[in-house]
């Protein structure tokens, strides 16, 4: 793809230095990934490495069509965490600088209502656990009942309140754009943020991951049901 930044009038004259700025070749403007977990093993692509406790994901088939169910069983502090491979092994697969832009299909049916209890969207891969505090990334919380949009460049986040009015969605389509200068994160209306975040935005490379946590010995459940990504690289 031949990229055109100046647009010049019939018989008006241009510059050298504005056609090697202007003619730019670039073969990689935009890569998509994509996850319906039908016939996806969840090994091949996802690590379950930082599951602790709970059941590590896995497909079933719920309401006549198949998707990943992370379930932490009912004792407190159970983990059931996935993050999105590299070459097989637990690894980040974008930056900032590619103005990433995930949507996910997600639904939480149980969970206690207090306290950290889900976490999804874009986050560092090697974070020491699921729900570490400041994690480097941009993505969704629930929290005492709570869904929060969350950035946060390792060493400190900023939180903001977008909970919907009737309270954290059972299922919601969620999208996250993260670029260099804000985060703007969209719960089904994928026209209008829910939330512009400007502050503690992350800095390092980034992966896809879900997670689940128990609390008060309350199972809590969330189903993923698609999820992509989209890579829009050289956008300035």
């Amino acid at each position: 793809m031949v990229r055109h930044k100046a647009i010049k009038a019939t018989l008006d004259v241009g510059k050298a230095t504005e056609w090697n700025d202007d003619h730019i070749s670039d073969f990689s403007s935009k890569l998509d990934l994509e996850c319906d977990f039908v016939n996806q093993t969840i090994a091949t692509f996802w690590s379950t490495a930082q599951t602790s406790g709970g059941t590590a994901p896995n497909l079933t088939f719920l309401d006549h069509h198949a998707l990943c169910i992370l379930d932490t069983g009912a004792t407190t502090n159970n983990i059931s965490s996935m993050r999105y491979m590299l070459e097989g092994s637990a690894g980040n697969i974008t930056y900032v600088d590619d103005a990433p832009v995930i949507n996910m299909a997600v639904g939480m049916t149980a969970f206690h209502t207090s306290d950290e209890v889900f976490e999804f969207g874009l986050i560092k891969s090697d974070t020491a656990a699921a729900f570490t505090a400041n994690q480097n990334g941009a993505y969704f919380r629930v929290d005492d009942n709570k869904l929060y949009a969350v950035t946060g460049t390792g060493a400190a986040e900023t939180a903001t309140d977008v909970t919907p009015v009737g309270g954290v969605p059972e299922w919601a389509v969620y999208r996250v754009e993260l670029g260099s200068s804000n985060a703007k994160f969209y719960i089904d209306d994928m026209e209008t943020p829910v939330r512009t975040e400007t502050a503690t935005l992350p800095t390092g490379d980034l992966t896809l991951k879900f997670s689940a946590k128990s609390q008060n010995n309350v199972d809590s459940t969330m189903y993923v049901d698609a999820c992509g990504l989209e890579r829009n690289r050289y956008q300035g």
